[in-house]
């Protein structure tokens, strides 16, 4: 189901060379973004700081800018 982000942080772990985004979600979970290159970090950094509406998906972890996705499933 999409999830609205309200909040998100970003970690790099230097030894491993590798990035994670944590989101937190509208309903109270999270969502994590995991395995990233320093290159998707750095693109979905752009894209969370300059979008303003922000999905996650909980089953598929896609994320999306759209104001209300439009999907196969209905949004909680």
């Amino acid at each position: 189901m999409w999830k609205k982000v309200q909040d998100y942080n970003f970690t790099w772990h230097h030894q491993e060379r590798r990035g994670a985004i944590h989101l937190s979600l509208e309903d109270g979970r999270e969502g994590i973004l995991n395995h990233l290159s320093s290159q998707d970090l750095g693109s979905f950094t752009a894209l969370l700081r300059d979008e303003p509406l922000i999905w996650y998906h909980t089953t598929r972890g896609d994320i999306t800018t759209h104001s209300a996705p439009q999907d196969e499933e209905e949004r909680d």
